[in-house]
């Protein structure tokens, strides 16, 4: 499958790749930077570093000493306690001190797309129901000896969490109790027993907590931006030993901080702060929680921040958990959610008149609970998968050239051959047909919608959809006859307003209005 990372993040890559060089040896270095280590392997693994020397430095200059010899068998060594942001020069020799290869890492907070695990998911790939068209823009195969903290953070807390006052000022004060886990370079373990973590999370409740997540609720960091929705999948092995007391083994999506604006409703308001989650949006999605995997939707909240009820909720039947390896996968999209075990649609919510979906990102939850017994969770690997979109375009499967057939567009259009611009593929509309498709763009911005097109009239609408009841109220339209020669259109618009970071949800819809078919083709959505 092709890859596709940000321009920064290819630039970063092949700085890596270009500036590994090598005497005498096919087998350059390869390396990724983190804001918390570099790991260095050689290419393809073909060579290992068995006895090697190694050296670092953040400037050009190679120490005298060598920082590290390598042990017997080694072919994967991490430089630890490194500076975040930082360029560190790296030099590798024979055991002789013949140079092998040389290099150089950023180290880089952010995560960047590492072909290691792109390669990966070809060698132990997702489950068959990832959208056809979507692409990897987020994962972790858990293959490294050590978290990878540019896109976790060890720091549990959640918006529940926060009305605990003893919680909160662990949380403010950084001193979170630490998850017990292991990695053995294939999966990470994350578990609880009698001995760790030393104590139950929260004072009189009955778990303790081995949790990772996507945001840090102290630092406001938010570690992956998933704001617009995507396919995500996991592949877990969960176990429990004795008989517990809490057992949870999760994977589940939250609403962020700073503070629980997002948990509390319209209305209410606890210790000054209001809440902004309009009534009958999700606050909570429990992929799985419980040892029976029920897939759970949290909502209803009173004006006092006291949950009440879930939104939705449903088991999946049939289905072996404990001890199992599983995939669990779930699929946001402006309009729905849907729940998948092992590639089956078990149920999904695309109510457009009741829409769950939140409108901004969310943090990403994987972790294990209980107490006075053993808890655990394997996990092979998280995937996130959403649409591509390239040249500033915001608008998935502009030119329907692609697998992906007509999705995400939904409505009776064909795609036939030959028939668009320039003879590429065209979308086309038989008299009285329409398509539509709904997606996330930023709030408070003009943007210009183009497509190409001909034969009859067409009438074009932008709509803002309002979040939860999936009103529509018109930003711009065009009715208009296309004629017979294929021409390129445009209608421009600007999008409504919404509370900051969240993402305003847009209608996007093209309606045969005459008597001749229309064909349509490179429709896209670009900022002015």
């Amino acid at each position: 499958m092709k890859k596709y990372i940000s321009l920064a993040a290819a630039q970063m890559l092949s700085v890596l790749l270009l500036s590994a060089q090598t005497t005498k040896s096919d087998a350059p270095l390869r390396l990724l930077g983190t804001r918390s280590w570099i790991r260095l392997d050689m290419k393809d693994g073909k060579n290992d570093l068995s006895g090697a020397k190694l050296f670092w430095s953040k400037t050009h200059r190679k120490p005298a000493v060598a920082n590290a010899v390598l042990a017997e068998g080694t072919k994967r060594y991490y430089i630890q306690q490194v500076d975040p942001e930082t360029t560190y020069y790296v030099w590798v020799e024979s055991a002789a001190g013949r140079p092998l290869a040389q290099g150089k890492s950023y180290t880089s907070k952010s995560w960047t797309l590492d072909d290691a695990e792109l390669e990966e998911e070809k060698r132990n790939p997702s489950s068959a129901v990832v959208p056809v068209g979507m692409e990897i823009f987020w994962q972790d195969e858990f293959n490294d000896q050590l978290l990878n903290r540019n896109k976790w953070t060890t720091n549990y807390f959640s918006s529940l969490n926060y009305l605990n006052e003893k919680s909160k000022r662990e949380m403010l004060q950084d001193q979170l109790p630490q998850p017990a886990y292991t990695l053995d370079g294939s999966a990470i373990n994350l578990y609880v027993n009698d001995t760790i973590p030393k104590r139950i999370f929260t004072e009189g409740g009955n778990q303790k907590i081995s949790s990772i997540q996507t945001y840090d609720w102290k630092t406001n960091e938010n570690l992956l931006d998933n704001s617009k929705g995507g396919y995500f999948e996991v592949k877990v092995r969960r176990n429990r030993q004795g008989n517990p007391k809490g057992t949870n083994t999760a994977f589940w999506f939250d609403s962020p901080g700073p503070d629980i604006r997002y948990y509390l409703q319209e209305g209410g308001e606890v210790d000054g702060i209001r809440g902004i989650r309009p009534k009958g949006q999700l606050f909570e999605i429990d992929v799985f929680e419980y040892i029976t995997a029920q897939f759970v939707i949290h909502g209803h909240v009173d004006a006092k921040g006291v949950f009440q009820r879930n939104l939705a909720t449903h088991i999946a039947e049939g289905y072996e958990h404990v001890g199992q390896w599983v995939t669990h996968g779930v699929l946001w999209t402006p309009t729905s959610i849907k729940h998948y075990i092992n590639g089956d649609l078990i149920k999904e919510y695309n109510n457009k008149n009741q829409i769950y979906s939140p409108n901004h990102f969310m943090n990403v939850f994987l972790g294990a609970y209980g107490s006075e017994g053993g808890v655990n969770m394997e996990v092979d690997y998280i995937r996130a998968y959403n649409w591509p979109l390239r040249d500033g375009n915001e608008l998935p499967n502009p030119d329907l050239e692609g697998k992906a057939g007509l999705k995400p567009w939904e409505g009776e259009g064909t795609i036939e051959e030959g028939l668009g611009e320039k003879g590429s593929k065209a979308l086309v509309l038989a008299q009285g047909k329409k398509i539509e498709q709904y997606i996330y763009l930023d709030p408070e911005q003009q943007f210009n919608l183009r497509y190409w097109g001909r034969g009859g009239s067409i009438a074009v609408a932008v709509d803002d959809v309002k979040v939860v009841t999936g009103e529509l109220s018109n930003l711009s339209q065009q009715t208009l006859e296309l004629g017979k020669k294929g021409k390129k259109y445009e209608i421009n618009f600007v999008t409504g307003q919404e509370i900051k970071p969240n993402k305003k949800i847009v209608r996007i819809a093209f309606t045969n209005t005459g008597k001749e078919t229309i064909y349509l083709d490179n429709i896209m959505v670009k900022k002015k």
